[in-house]
């Protein structure tokens, strides 16, 4: 049986870990665990640790012992996504693609952006939340949002991909471009997909124009199908 996992970004093999209230209240009310029971902790970057609880009224801690083997292993993918005017749906996404497995997340605004503010501290939550109920131990970064352009000039990941839909541009199925324990990037746009420019500014930064199918996908689907296409394809 495996142990409940909790996440802190700080710790290591003998140094008690204050777990916080919120935690502490799922660890007594909900798992009903007591003081010489068991947890697991990651830190976010593939560590893992057992360690024992002690819980004294409302005040939780743990002590981490043995280090243990984690399952997983770093995923060498970063998907750029425009975020969606609904924030339910980035949110979606964020949980669902940190479960599949993803290095980091960048937000990128662009031309035809509708939502230019996001709330990066409920989205690294989210992505905490769904770190621990998949059992993974690394935990992707989340970016500010940064212009699409910038991030376009900047990108060096061994390959790199734009997802849009001008049928007047020759387009590569992504399964296609991808080849296994390569670096990839892959853009997503928002819901009027990326401009003109935007992907001329891709191109002359040596992106790939690729498509996802036959289907106009929303934004969250297209980054969600994106990152199941690199995961499936590096399955070992």
């Amino acid at each position: 049986m495996k142990l409940p996992l909790f996440f802190d970004a700080n710790v290591k093999a003998g140094a008690a870990v204050i777990i916080d209230p919120a935690e502490a209240t799922h660890i007594t009310k909900a798992l009903r665990l007591r003081s010489g029971d068991e947890i697991a902790l990651t830190d976010g970057r593939g560590h893992l640790f057992r360690a024992t609880l002690e819980i004294v009224k409302h005040h939780v801690q743990a002590f981490p012992q043995e280090e243990l083997k984690a399952d997983d292993t770093p995923v060498a993918l970063e998907l750029a996504i425009a975020p969606t005017k609904n924030t339910d749906r980035l949110e979606w996404f964020i949980e669902k693609a940190v479960e599949l497995g993803v290095g980091k997340i960048t937000l990128i605004h662009c031309e035809h952006s509708e939502r230019p503010r996001i709330n990066g501290e409920r989205l690294q939550r989210i992505a905490i939340a769904a770190l621990k109920q998949s059992g993974r131990t690394w935990l992707p970064e989340i970016s500010e949002l940064q212009p699409a352009a910038e991030w376009l000039k900047s990108c060096s990941a061994g390959i790199k991909a734009i997802a849009h839909c001008m049928v007047d541009q020759e387009r590569l199925l992504l399964r296609n471009l991808i080849t296994p324990n390569t670096s990839a990037a892959i853009a997503i746009g928002p819901e009027g997909d990326f401009s003109q420019a935007e992907v001329r500014t891709a191109l002359e930064a040596g992106f790939s124009s690729v498509s996802l199918g036959d289907a106009r996908l929303r934004t969250e689907t297209a980054a969600l199908a994106a990152v199941h296409t690199y995961n499936l394809l590096n399955q070992s």
